[in-house]
């Protein structure tokens, strides 16, 4: 499946599918209130009125304030929220912001194992 729209920005790499969205923050970003802000208003624009799940593909490195949950969990139209690691590092990073999501919150090796449980979870 091919994504309806691509977004390369300075701040991330972000494609947009039917149910879900893939983001991959930019190496060295501190994604903090404003570039969270600035993905809120992109996911509104491309899923005005409906619900999706949420892909961190988390390729780079790159800094993400956990207080920032608070602000995601209150974001009714993400269902679930998958995060693609890709060292050991990333792992427990991933591991340890879980206990700040209220959403459903799934830790992959793999984009199509993410991709295959959001899909599966939207049904």
């Amino acid at each position: 499946m091919k994504p309806f729209k691509i977004i390369d920005d300075d701040i991330a790499y972000i494609e947009f599918y039917e149910d879900y969205v893939i983001s991959s923050v930019k190496e060295d970003v501190i994604f903090d209130l404003d570039e969270l802000n600035w993905l809120f208003m992109l996911l509104e624009e491309h899923y005005p009125n409906q619900s999706f799940g949420y892909i961190s593909n988390r390729k780079y490195n790159y800094n993400l304030n956990p207080t920032n949950y608070e602000m995601i969990n209150l974001y009714e139209k993400i269902v679930c929220h998958a995060v693609v690691y890709h060292s050991e590092i990333g792992k427990k990073i991933a591991v340890f912001e879980k206990n700040f999501s209220t959403n459903a919150f799934e830790i992959f090796d793999s984009l199509e194992k993410a991709k295959e449980w959001v899909i599966e979870f939207k049904k």
